[in-house]
């Protein structure tokens, strides 16, 4: 996951951010262009919410150390941090991000990505990262039991990581929440976490209802899958009250680079998956209150 861009709901108390520094033990890759790294923090006391985010800067790179220093010129303004959601939660064992390649387009990103490649490719087990956390308003609310026992997640691409935090922390403390996942990707191989998520719904089949939503092949060989995006038709399906649940939706959402060039044109920059998912669910019925978004870009 790259950059979080932004986090559209009430922000909690500030967290105190402190460097860390862990040694990756586990090196996994989901798919063809993500990884998931588990970091062990040894004896250091970890408190951190799922749902929220770490941040690791680049500069600690040696191998980056000339492609920053060029970038930094071109810029006229010092790199900073990079931003990844926690694919763990409080209760395991390890902390773990997950990381997905970002590509440079001719054209349409402005630099070449610094850190997503080097993490999605090139570290290894037992190498010692410092990151700094954790914050970020991703979480569940102190009242969010009073409010509701349904929390519908709507989720593209890598914006699912900080989304299985949550869930697996609540399934792990057996709270009332039952959640709906709706988990739109392009094909089979770009699912992150399918197998985990298999697991999770055969262990807890009354609190967790996955549905794959398949744009761009035949989904029938995944079940429960449905072919195309995540529509008004589903919410219905799945969410027949509004009123009744929570929505939490991350994944890529308009970037400050397409929102600058769209003000340079004089237009309104084109919505993404995020922008569009909160419009589905107000249209849906979801008032904003109902509401967490976080994007990435």
């Amino acid at each position: 996951m790259g950059t979080i861009a932004q986090a559209a709901s009430k922000r909690t108390p500030k967290q105190r951010v402190r460097e860390l520094e862990v040694m990756v033990a586990e090196v996994r890759r989901d798919t063809l262009d993500t990884t998931t790294l588990f970091m062990c923090a040894g004896n250091e006391p970890v408190e951190y919410e799922a749902g929220h985010f770490c941040t690791i800067d680049p500069h600690q790179f040696g191998e980056l150390e000339h492609f920053i220093a060029y970038l930094e010129d071109q810029k006229g303004q010092k790199e900073k941090p990079r931003a990844y959601s926690m694919a763990s939660a409080p209760h395991e064992r390890y902390l773990a991000i997950t990381i997905k390649e970002e590509r440079y387009e001719s054209g349409e990103t402005p630099y070449p990505p610094i850190l997503s490649p080097l993490l999605t490719y090139h570290v290894e087990k037992g190498r010692k990262l410092v990151i700094s956390g954790f914050t970020g308003a991703y979480t569940f609310s102190e009242d969010t039991f009073e409010r509701t026992d349904h929390i519908m997640h709507v989720c593209a691409g890598s914006g699912i990581v900080p989304n299985l935090g949550l869930i697996k922390e609540s399934l792990h403390r057996d709270d009332p929440l039952r959640h709906t996942l709706l988990y739109s990707n392009k094909t089979r191989e770009d699912i992150i976490y399918f197998d985990e998520f298999e697991a999770l719904r055969g262990q807890y089949p009354d609190k967790l209802n996955v549905i794959h939503c398949i744009t761009r092949e035949d989904p029938s060989s995944i079940r429960g899958a449905r072919s195309g995006r995540i529509s008004k038709e589903l919410l219905q399906e799945v969410a027949p009250d509004p009123s009744a649940v929570l929505a939490y939706s991350c994944g890529p959402g308009i970037t400050p680079h397409e929102r600058k060039a769209a003000k340079a044109k004089g237009e309104e920059p084109v919505p993404r998956f995020v922008e569009n998912m909160v419009a589905l669910l107000q249209e849906h019925g979801l008032d904003k209150k109902q509401i967490k978004q976080e994007s990435w870009g």
